[in-house]
């Protein structure tokens, strides 16, 4: 994988995160009322909790590892440029 394939994966990874928490929050359960003699209501759950939860963990950590790989292959490469810094950095005379 390159590291251009790991940044665009870890940002739709991190979007999916983000639905899925939200999902977890929102949506998780279904509110049914019942009108009558008694105004009544039933909580439904919609999705096992427990498995969204899950799958926001591995999903957190994939980030965390391809974060952690990008960072290393970053420190071990070196990019060739034609500048010199010191005549980049000197002040205007």
């Amino acid at each position: 994988m390159t590291i251009n394939e790991a940044l665009v994966l870890g940002k739709a990874v991190r979007e999916r995160l983000n639905e899925l928490k939200q999902l977890r929050s929102q949506v998780s359960t279904k509110e049914n009322r019942f009108f009558g003699s008694e105004n009544t209501s039933e909580v439904v759950p919609m999705y096992d909790v427990k498995a969204v939860d899950k799958k926001c963990v591995e999903l957190e950590k994939f980030l965390f590892l391809i974060d952690t790989r990008i960072k290393q292959s970053n420190a071990v490469t070196e990019i060739k440029m034609e500048i010199d810094v010191d005549k980049l950095l000197d002040p205007l005379a």
